[in-house]
């Protein structure tokens, strides 16, 4: 289970070893003890609105976002925000990552600049630089946002589904 996790986080960390580190730590309590993961970072959870025991599965959604966004390598977007919102956000996880600097994006596509029909359009411009979007499972109206590699997108699926992390990759 280590390997793996480590393998996944790998995706996201690149080379920031430190921040690998934090990030495993964190996320194998809760792969093997979620009831002592969401004791110890109630606090947290409680800022989600999250203050009742989740499933197992959901908890394990939650810890992988906020871990990965306590360490700026995730973007949580608003169901509102525009795309241009959405791309200045993945900009700053670009930067994070060293992969690249801003995000440009194509003209909007239909008559309206937010909502979940923007994603298109932020995942157009990642491909143009050989990246992926993900969207990492919530149960929100927000749509909470990674990057990695094209090039390891399906590895990143593997990876998710063999830990149990709910995760789309584009």
């Amino acid at each position: 289970m280590l390997e793996s996790l480590a393998s996944l986080l790998q995706l996201f960390t690149l080379t920031d070893a430190p921040a690998a580190g934090r990030l495993q730590t964190r996320l194998a309590l809760v792969l093997r003890d979620p009831a002592a993961y969401q004791t110890q970072y109630a606090d947290e959870l409680a800022e989600r609105g999250i203050e009742a025991p989740l499933p197992a599965q959901e908890l394990r959604d939650v810890a992988l976002l906020d871990a990965l966004l306590a360490e700026d390598l995730a973007w949580e977007a608003d169901w509102k925000d525009a795309a241009a919102d959405m791309a200045e956000g993945l900009s700053e996880v670009l930067i994070r990552q060293e992969r690249a600097a801003r995000l440009a994006l194509p003209a909007p596509r239909g008559s309206y600049d937010f909502g979940p029909e923007q994603l298109d359009n932020v995942q157009a411009a990642l491909e143009t630089q050989g990246l992926a979007l993900v969207l990492f499972a919530l149960d929100s109206d927000s749509f909470p946002l990674g990057v990695v590699a094209e090039a390891d997108a399906e590895r990143l699926r593997e990876l998710a589904r063999e830990l149990g992390f709910g995760l789309t990759v584009y």
